[in-house]
């Protein structure tokens, strides 16, 4: 007999810190409708963001309901697939996730470590610092109460190539793993070692692929992976691991201005993660 899957639930977090990255908050309408069709959730949530007069206090009011909605379905036996927004997100899909999944690793692919301080930071950018304060190094702005940080040898960081030099200290003082991913590395060596019968997150910065291939992104960096580089590592890690949940960010869709609308093709992220046939279409 067949093992029946877990459900999967589509989590919409089009979450943003500053005015100029907006777009990223228009993510979730534009990737959604294609997600849905390619994972058919049994369940979809929205998480209101409301940035009124202050674009923090918004998002950090996000963090925290997506935080209980992560919880929430991970504890009715699904998995989680949330679309983003700006990779800050992370703040409250991962303190959920460990509610309910202490020994949770998280696999955070982007093409820039988010490994910041407030100390380190040449710009104050929120989203600059986010796996830092996940890891325990707390920014003011995303703290609240019962927070839950991940031990740094618990998370994989793949594909970073543009770190700050002020990152590059911050980065090599703590015990996270680099994992190379690029052209020259197209089967991020090592991932799967790091992953495997274990409980796994999945962050995807889409800036960790080459922006000749996808460029609808406000932070591009030349040099990495293909789309089919990334589809072929998250199937192999869904083979190898337990793929709890997913989260897919940084998309702009206003500056999916090509030939061929990148949308489309980005659904296949999540698929490929959760092992799913539609990841090969």
């Amino acid at each position: 007999m067949r093992a029946v899957s877990p459900p999967v639930h589509l989590i919409e977090a089009g979450i943003a810190t500053e005015q100029r990255y907006l777009g990223m908050a228009e993510a979730p309408s534009a990737l959604a409708p294609e997600m849905a069709t390619a994972l058919r959730p049994g369940k979809r949530v929205r998480i209101p963001f409301l940035p009124r007069d202050r674009y923090l206090t918004a998002a950090r009011e996000s963090c925290r309901t997506l935080s209980d909605a992560v919880a929430a379905s991970l504890r009715e036996g699904a998995r989680c697939v949330i679309v983003g927004g700006e990779c800050t997100l992370v703040a409250g899909s991962i303190p959920g996730a460990l509610a309910v999944e202490p020994d949770l690793v998280l696999v955070y692919f982007d093409a820039h470590a988010d490994f910041n301080t407030l100390a380190s930071t040449p710009s104050h950018f929120v989203g600059g610092m986010c796996l830092a304060h996940v890891c325990g190094r707390r920014i003011a702005p995303l703290l609240w109460p019962g927070v839950r940080s991940i031990a740094d040898d618990r998370v994989a960081l793949v594909g970073a190539r543009a770190l700050d030099p002020g990152e590059v200290g911050v980065l090599g003082g703590s015990k996270v793993r680099r994992i190379p991913f690029d052209r020259a590395h197209a089967d991020a060596p090592g991932l799967v070692a790091f992953a495997r019968r274990k409980q796994v997150w999945v962050h995807v910065d889409v800036d960790v692929i080459d922006p000749q291939e996808v460029a609808a992104v406000d932070f591009p960096v030349a040099g990495g992976p293909s789309l089919r580089s990334l589809v072929d590592v998250l199937a192999a890690l869904a083979r190898a691991a337990s793929v709890r949940g997913i989260e897919v960010c940084a998309y702009d869709p206003r500056k999916d201005n090509g030939p061929r609308p990148v949308a489309p093709s980005l659904a296949r992220i999540p698929a490929a993660a959760l092992g799913l046939a539609a990841a090969l279409v």
